[in-house]
């Protein structure tokens, strides 16, 4: 995953932050714990959401610690532990190795194959206690390679396919929350997909890489023109998947963490989209100027 499912800090509460800071420091002491540091290199926000909304929703056990880390050896952290932040390092471990190994695969990149290798033993050993998720993975992953190949221009279809990934991932129990955890996680992954396609557009345009929006738009000769339309075309799309997934999220019983998770849901999954924009903005000033 990417690192697109964070929170807008600005927006929460001092203790808001703080709570959020338990959990995003309680993954990264458990991928420590059980997978040493080149697990702990892997963390990112995205999971943190994951162990989160589901530690909130199942109301499970919680184990609080508090202290220093390697990280931050001065500055003393709450942390935070539960059944499902132990689910969501696995799942971490996992998408971390399978991506690896698919770059590695696609484009020999030197650095992914090598933290691929380390991670190697960890991956295997986290497929073998989720097969379900592990080959829902694997299979993804081959397939939207196979999309980038014939340079696939259907943008629900590509998106689909990481979708049913973070689909699978988000609904580890076949119970009564299945089908909303999935869906949420079946349009999030949608959403995380697209951003990370816009995200690389000017990048991709350049080096003549696969971008689902290039190819659906194959007419592009210049990627500056009509920059506004298709940044507002790109909001409408993205838009669409996250309110669809607010909609399951909504539908879920969640009460601890509630105003936490609809601040990222609803606000802190737009900072990276806004980033770029400000980013894109303040370029053209200087130029103009």
């Amino acid at each position: 995953m990417f690192g697109y499912v964070l929170p807008n800090k600005g927006e929460l509460k001092v203790r808001e932050l703080e709570e959020y800071q338990g959990w995003y420091c309680g993954l990264c002491r458990r991928l420590q714990k059980e997978y040493g540091f080149s697990g702990r290199l892997s963390l990112n926000y995205d999971m943190t959401f994951l162990a989160m909304i589901l530690s909130s929703l199942y109301d499970v056990d919680k184990k609080v610690t508090y202290g220093g880390c390697v990280a931050h050896p001065i500055r003393k952290k709450y942390k935070y532990d539960t059944m499902y932040v132990s689910y969501a390092a696995s799942m971490n471990i996992l998408l971390t190795y399978y991506k690896c190994l698919d770059d590695w695969q696609d484009d020999r990149n030197l650095i992914r194959g090598t933290y691929g290798a380390v991670l190697h033993q960890a991956g295997r050993r986290v497929s073998g206690q989720y097969p379900d998720q592990s080959e829902m993975i694997r299979q993804c992953l081959e397939e939207l390679k196979q999309a980038e190949l014939r340079n696939e221009a259907d943008l629900d279809l590509v998106s689909g396919l990481f979708g049913r990934i973070c689909g699978a991932l988000f609904a580890p129990e076949k119970d009564i929350w299945y089908q909303d955890l999935y869906h949420m996680g079946f349009y999030l992954g949608k959403y995380i997909y697209l951003l990370d396609a816009w995200d690389d557009l000017q990048e991709n345009f350049r080096t003549k890489s696969y971008n689902p929006f290039l190819a659906a738009d194959r007419q592009i000769q210049d990627i500056e023109m009509e920059k506004d339309n298709r940044k507002e075309c790109v909001r409408q799309i993205l838009t669409e998947m996250i309110s669809r997934a607010c909609y399951h999220f909504e539908r879920l019983p969640v009460v601890d963490n509630v105003e936490i998770l609809r601040n990222i849901l609803y606000s802190g999954v737009w900072t990276k989209f806004d980033q770029k924009k400000s980013r894109t903005d303040k370029k053209e000033w200087r130029e103009e100027g």
